[in-house]
């Protein structure tokens, strides 16, 4: 086999690897990760070129935690840490921590905030923030979980919160949770 046809053939096996890999890692947090519920409010946007989801606005982004110290003077605001991860008294997710190291043990998953004070945190920005779902599913999820409007009287949505599978600081939503059934429950109902 002349050298051209080897590098070729490499090229080809490590194209081919790494989104292999990147799919096996994706499985692995689905099969062995710790699962997690995340109380959520989602929208339905689009995306051209990676299908049609619904975003996700988790309540647990929102909060007040001590600030881990950053490194001052660099003039980014915008920082990474690690957020070490529980469940509170009614069993859905809960941030307990911010911390720089990355966790040798226990769930925990890296978040990005934005600092312009001292010591205190507010808002953090969790590393997943879609579902994805079948074309024509959007706007249907969306009308699910839209408040209603009775004789002029706003009806609450029902609850909802995503289901994820956190191992090793890697995460993956794998289900959405209405009212307490699956959305895909809701779906096949239309």
């Amino acid at each position: 086999m002349s050298r051209n046809a080897l590098l070729f053939v490499l090229a080809a096996i490590a194209q081919l690897a790494v989104p292999a890999w990147m799919i096996v890692g994706h499985e692995r947090v689905r099969r062995d990760g710790e699962v997690f519920k995340f109380r959520t409010a989602p929208v339905d946007p689009r995306d051209p070129f990676r299908g049609e989801y619904v975003r996700l606005d988790f309540e647990v982004e929102r909060g007040r935690w001590l600030l881990p110290p950053v490194e001052t003077g660099t003039g980014n605001y915008r920082h990474h840490a690690f957020a070490l991860l529980g469940t509170d008294s009614t069993g859905f997710a809960a941030i307990t921590q911010l911390v720089l190291e990355r966790p040798s043990a226990g769930a925990f998953v890296r978040v990005e905030y934005m600092s312009w004070t001292n010591d205190t945190l507010f808002n953090i920005s969790l590393p997943f923030d879609r579902y994805y779902l079948e074309e024509g599913d959007g706007p249907k999820t969306e009308k699910l979980l839209m408040p209603q409007w009775s004789d002029s009287l706003s009806v609450q949505s029902l609850p909802a919160y995503a289901v994820v599978r956190v191992l090793d600081g890697d995460a993956v939503v794998t289900d959405l949770v209405v009212g307490d059934r699956s959305i895909h429950e809701w779906l096949k109902e239309e």
